[in-house]
């Protein structure tokens, strides 16, 4: 059974949504330590640019900062913190990263204890329908390392359609595409 969550004080930041399971909020000060254990686990970084170079305090908490100075307050271009209702543990980050002009790249990272569970998928498909109801935002792109079955697996699940391989960051990448309906209906 899911419980309904409930912001303690340290969550009164700005909330970008909720799923059933979960909620995106900003990042507080106080998320170093829960960040960090997820960041710190090389098996998170497989398939990224930091596999050979997990998070340490000193990364997360410069992140962490960063992402508070920002003050994100649209969905066109976010990071958040995401919590896990039933246990308001901080299992992960999502969020839209700029890419081309309002058409950002999905991020999703999901702790290891919390894999194989849908959150990413769960995930995805929020963010998907909360900006596109939100922003003016084209589409959102995602990216994943060809070998990434599980996360190629999770673009496709939120309805992304695959648009092949393609040189991105100095490696190979599959990428994906998904347009919001409502802007590209007006044009």
């Amino acid at each position: 059974m899911i419980t309904k969550f409930t912001p303690t004080q340290d969550l009164h930041k700005y909330l970008y949504f909720e799923t059933n399971r979960l909620v995106v909020r900003q990042y507080i000060i106080n998320d170093i330590q829960e960040l960090f254990k997820i960041m710190c686990d090389v098996r998170v970084h497989t398939y990224t640019k930091d596999k050979d170079n997990p998070w340490d305090k000193g990364r997360t908490e410069e992140y962490i900062q960063f992402m508070i100075d920002k003050d994100f307050k649209t969905l066109d271009c976010f990071h958040g913190a995401v919590i896990e209702k039933f246990s308001n543990q901080l299992i992960g980050l999502c969020g839209l990263n700029p890419y081309k002009k309002e058409e950002p790249e999905i991020e999703i990272k999901i702790g290891v204890p919390y894999w194989n569970k849908g959150y990413a998928t769960e995930l995805g498909r929020q963010i998907i329908k909360e900006s596109f109801a939100a922003t003016d935002i084209k589409g959102i792109y995602g990216m994943a390392l060809p070998e990434n079955i599980a996360s190629r697996r999770v673009l496709e699940k939120i309805g992304m359609q695959y648009l092949g391989n393609q040189i991105f960051r100095n490696h190979e990448d599959s990428f994906y595409y998904i347009a919001n309906l409502k802007v590209n209906v007006s044009l």
